[in-house]
């Protein structure tokens, strides 16, 4: 490896351990948030926090835009991804105290491994100037594959537009504009409950008249059986739909995984760009003046626009799921599209594949393959906890945004919109009063 390799190396792996740390602000910031109430809440762009993260993953971006410019594309994602997955397993749990599982430990264990075999059979580094990159963009095999990148990205994208989770943050979303029209049918169960508290009263008054009667003693114990079955009545159901917790549970973090895959599909785009970008650079420093061409100009205004997407998938992703398994799943994503992308641009007409690259890039592929397989398991963990420990509960529960939304089963989708706004809530009883016939409260 040349020096200036190696230097862009350590360059991209430092960028990287920055940019994780600025994501890990982030996701701070999304958890700092999701504990207030509902109406205090404000978008990610407006928390000064949430910048802060920003500023660093910008400047750790800076560094792997410069390390593009030392060392090649396929290195720099390689080292970079395996340096920030080994800086967020620590990070992730000093920062946001998120739990680590043995099988986190070996998923990342898998994804360096392949990394570090990526890294071992990197494509050296060549400078082409801009009309040969042009050709390569049109070339037959890029074409392919960047369709097949699309198509990804867009299956990924309708799923997670038709997912169970998506609908029910949408009916969140636009629950205060529809409290008109359910204002109606809400004050009609606050009828139905003032009725059936006066029934209860004038049920007591009868048991108690009945008890303090002469003659009564015989009467008290059945008359305190009376009430403790009328309370009785009104107590929450059975704990149907414990398992329910689980399952919506896992659709969302997979939701959460979806959006991770989305960034590390953009992101690699971006990182193409970001070494076409550089070479530009680095050949306009050497006289031959680059920015006389049109498509130098779409490089970075390309640049820019996928840094805003890949960055706005990343933040939905961490605030829906826990980092510590959806920053690698983008991380793993991310370096197997840059390779892949980079192996098939880079790749020579009259040079086919060699031998040993048939063998190592599936076999690293593979590797990180393994190590997401075993990352998803973290939420199969957290569920199982969460059902051992919440078993016993009267509501299905789904979290929304870092909240948890308590349900019966039989409720509507309007009875959903109504537990988003912590003002609809019952004006006659306290939150969580087991006489609440059914009303939904947001709980922490």
């Amino acid at each position: 490896m040349k020096r200036w390799e190696a230097f862009g190396a350590g360059l991209a792996v430092v960028a990287s351990v920055v940019s994780n740390l600025g994501v890990n602000i982030q996701k701070y910031s999304h958890l700092s948030e999701a504990a207030l109430p509902l109406r205090e809440r404000r978008p990610y762009i407006r928390r000064p926090v949430w910048w802060v993260g920003f500023a660093l993953v910008a400047f750790g971006s800076l560094g792997d835009f410069a390390a593009f410019g030392f060392a090649t594309q396929s290195l720099v994602a390689a080292l970079g991804g395996g340096a920030t997955l080994v800086a967020n397993v620590i990070t992730a749990q000093f920062l946001n105290g998120e739990n680590l599982y043995f099988t986190d430990v070996g998923g990342v264990l898998f994804v360096i491994l392949g990394v570090v075999i990526i890294a071992c059979i990197a494509e050296p580094n060549v400078e082409y100037p801009l009309p040969e990159l042009e050709t390569r963009f049109v070339r037959t095999p890029f074409v392919v594959y960047i369709v097949c990148v699309a198509v990804c990205a867009v299956s990924m994208l309708a799923t997670i537009k038709g997912s169970v989770a998506n609908r029910l943050k949408n009916q969140v979303y636009w629950s205060n504009r529809r409290q008109k029209k359910l204002m109606k049918q809400f004050e009609l169960r606050v009828q139905r409950l003032e009725h059936r508290l006066l029934d209860m009263e004038s049920k007591l008054v009868q048991i108690t008249n009945v008890a303090v009667a002469p003659g009564g003693g015989a009467s008290s114990a059945a008359s305190m059986k009376q009430i403790r079955e009328i309370m009785g009545a009104n107590s929450p159901g059975s704990n149907e739909g414990a398992d329910g917790d689980v399952e919506e549970g896992d659709r969302e973090t997979r939701v959460a995984y979806y959006y991770a895959i989305c960034s590390g599909i953009v992101g690699s785009i971006t990182v193409l760009l970001a070494k076409c970008s550089a070479i530009m650079i680095a050949l306009t420093l050497k006289g031959e003046n680059q920015f006389k061409y049109g498509l130098t100009y779409v490089f970075l205004g390309g640049i820019f626009v996928c840094i805003l997407v890949q960055t706005h998938f990343l933040n939905m992703a961490t605030a829906m799921g826990d980092i510590m398994t959806v920053f690698p799943i983008f991380q793993a994503c991310w370096i197997s599209f840059s390779v892949v992308g980079g192996a098939i641009f880079y790749q020579e007409d009259d040079e086919p594949f060699s031998t040993s690259d048939k063998v190592f890039y599936p076999l690293a592929l593979l590797s990180i393959s393994v190590g997401v397989g075993l990352l998803v398991q973290h939420s199969s963990s957290t569920a199982a906890d969460t059902k051992g420990k919440g078993g016993g509960n009267t509501a299905a529960k789904l979290r929304t945004g870092g909240n948890t939304t308590s349900f019966e089963d039989d409720v509507d989708d309007d009875d959903i919109l109504l537990s988003a706004d912590a003002s609809m809530s019952s004006p006659l009883l306290p939150a969580g009063s087991r006489e609440e016939e059914g009303y939904l409260h947001l709980t922490a």
